[in-house]
């Protein structure tokens, strides 16, 4: 009885499992051809750099919109693992050891909000850009939620009155679409045998019930309205309303949205990223809706969207010698025959 065991067999592999009203699946196997294409086991082995304040660029202060790029950014560092590359086009990027996200830190005094665009690429070499806000708290650190592997600019958009450094952390990329926590088989760290307590954040493509089609079970006449759902998405989800909006005025179907997450089951609607990012929201009146209108995620990376393939934030304290090692299962439209690129890395990368 011939078998095909290998998970990257080429070809349509035929598969009689369960057809057999003569077996109840016992040994051997009912089968004529085998049972595939599988998936594969992927170990993402990692000795990551910690993250480290200014790593990406030295403090700065600003008194309009400023960019600094190439050069302008922070020096190599070995205990940040970075590095100063010339890419093929002749751009001068800061490079990390892992893809990993970015951040932005604060200095003490009273801060004024600046729009930072970070500009780079991840680490298939996609260009990608992310909007990370300052804020007005100071000695605060905001983490980006996307992996970048290099740099090229950092845009801020206006004077920040206190000083400003871009940061790396230890927020690092993974190298395939992860959307479900069923998929890391193991997660161990230096010293133990025991699973590592990280966080993991899904690929933005990511097939969860966050990114799912919903019933919106109430949204509110009000300023502003407020959705809610069984699981909110994440703030910067694209959306889009169907079904019936009854006498809600404010909003209208089919068209795109910001979403601004407020908890695991509410949010808010902008009707542009400015707004979005401004935390100017719709207002609605009429009459508040319970039933008959779904919110859609509009699969479309954007700056302010998390990262395609997801990241993880270990547990345990990075340092450059510290092990972290994630067992990743991937599917079957992952790898082998029928893979697509968008199955292991998710949809483009913006």
């Amino acid at each position: 009885m011939p078998q095909f065991s290998d998970d990257l067999f080429l070809g349509s592999a035929q598969s009689f499992v369960g057809t057999n009203t003569n077996s109840t699946l016992g040994n051997p196997a009912p089968m004529s051809l085998g049972f595939g294409p599988m998936g594969r086991v992927y170990l993402y082995d990692t000795t990551a750099a910690v993250g480290t304040v200014a790593a990406v660029l030295a403090a700065k202060t600003p008194t309009t919109a400023t960019t600094y790029s190439g050069t302008q950014l922070a020096a190599a560092s070995a205990t940040a693992g970075t590095t100063q590359v010339t890419r093929t086009d002749g751009t001068v990027v800061i490079q990390f050891d892992y893809p990993r996200a970015v951040a932005c830190t604060t200095a003490s005094g009273s801060p004024t909000n600046s729009v930072i665009t970070i500009t780079g690429y991840d680490y298939y070499g996609q260009p990608m850009t992310e909007i990370i806000q300052s804020g007005t708290v100071q000695s605060t650190q905001t983490k980006g939620r996307k992996a970048f592997f290099q740099v090229y600019s950092v845009a801020f958009s206006a004077a920040t009155t206190v000083a400003v450094s871009i940061d790396t952390t230890s927020i690092l990329g993974l190298p395939a679409r992860i959307s479900d926590e069923s998929y890391i088989l193991s997660n161990r760290f230096t010293g133990s045998l025991s699973n590592d307590s990280g966080t993991l954040t899904y690929g933005y493509y990511g097939n969860t019930t966050s990114y799912a089609t919903q019933a919106i079970t109430n949204f509110t006449a009000a300023t502003p309205g407020v959705i809610t759902v069984a699981y909110a998405p994440p703030s910067g989800t694209l959306v889009q309303l169907t079904g019936s909006l009854g006498t809600l005025t404010g909003v209208s179907l089919n068209t795109t949205y910001w979403f601004t997450n407020v908890s695991g089951t509410t949010g808010k609607l902008s009707t542009t990223q400015a707004n979005y990012l401004a935390g100017t929201y719709v207002a609605t009146s009429g009459t508040t809706i319970t039933s008959g209108m779904n919110l859609v995620p509009q699969f479309t990376s954007s700056s302010v969207t998390p990262d395609v393939r997801g990241t993880y934030a270990p547990g345990g304290t990075l340092n450059g010698a510290a092990k972290l090692v994630l067992t990743l299962g991937l599917t079957a439209i992952q790898v082998g025959p029928n893979a697509t690129a968008t199955g292991l890395l998710g949809i483009t990368q913006a």
